[in-house]
């Protein structure tokens, strides 16, 4: 959702993209995109506006991201729409200072451009200035004397806690920093089969792993091979009745149904001494 998201370009909340270009910016296997990308549609969050024909790629939809319009939240002023303004000490071209000025030209003159800080003509910066707060680099982490430590906690979601609980309780102790995407597709599963089948699938891989588990990424194979949970009150299918059948498969006898070389070797030994007498 976030890739797709990432590709809009209008209030129509549309992007056009292919599944190589999603593997690309989710960093993933084509399976674990195309899971990804069935997931999103399951949860009716993400519509297929348009479907992939020849060499055009599928066109997606956001419904609830039509005619959104991005603020920014922090301590400065909040950014939208570019506006006239009245004339004053804050608005309007900047007075010359110095013989070197002249009329403003450069990339921070005339109207934004659409770009990576741009959203729908509209620029997006972070307030600058003493009240704005320490800068910190995209990667989170904490600044500490120019360098950055990233940081990663185990955001588990609310909706899936409960299936984090039930493998947690079993001693399955592993770690849960998955990524937005790996999420979706987790609750997507869960829906569809539900968190019980869920928690014992990774309770026996868990025990089935020779090097052990680290991390839940290792039960996203296994859960998307899982069936979807029967309906309430379908009856479980029973074995029919009859004589047991046993997968043993018994040796032969070597003096009736196969006899080995020796008894062969007598036997025609006998019909010799038979016909001579």
């Amino acid at each position: 959702m976030l890739a797709i998201a990432d590709a809009i370009t209008g209030p129509d909340a549309l992007a056009s993209m292919g599944t190589a270009e999603i593997m690309q910016r989710l960093n993933v296997s084509r399976s674990t995109a195309r899971a990804a990308v069935d997931a999103a549609l399951a949860s009716d969050e993400l519509v297929e506006d348009e479907p992939a024909k020849g060499s055009r790629a599928t066109r997606y939809k956001i419904p609830g991201a039509v005619g959104y319009v991005r603020q920014y939240r922090g301590t400065g002023p909040k950014f939208g729409p570019i506006t006239p303004q009245a004339p004053g000490p804050d608005s309007g071209p900047l007075p010359a200072t110095g013989p070197n000025s002249g009329p403003s030209t450069g990339p921070e003159s005339g109207p934004p451009v659409q770009g990576p800080g741009t959203l729908f003509g509209t620029e997006i910066r972070p307030p600058m200035g003493p009240d704005s707060g320490p800068h910190h680099s995209p990667i989170e982490g904490v600044n500490e004397g120019g360098r950055e430590y990233r940081t990663e906690v185990a955001t588990i979601p609310a909706k899936l806690r409960p299936l984090v609980d039930q493998i947690t309780a079993a001693g399955v102790l592993v770690a849960w920093t998955l990524a937005p995407g790996e999420w979706i597709v987790v609750e997507a599963l869960m829906k569809r089969s539900g968190a019980d089948m869920l928690a014992q699938a990774a309770v026996q891989a868990a025990a089935r792993a020779r090097k052990g588990v680290a991390h839940a990424r290792y039960f996203l194979r296994t859960w998307q091979a899982l069936p979807p949970a029967p309906e309430p009150g379908t009856v479980p299918a029973t074995a029919p009745a009859g004589p047991a059948r046993s997968n043993v498969v018994p040796f032969p006898s070597a003096a009736t149904d196969r006899p080995g070389r020796a008894a062969q070797a007598a036997g025609w030994y006998a019909d010799l001494l038979a016909e001579e007498n």
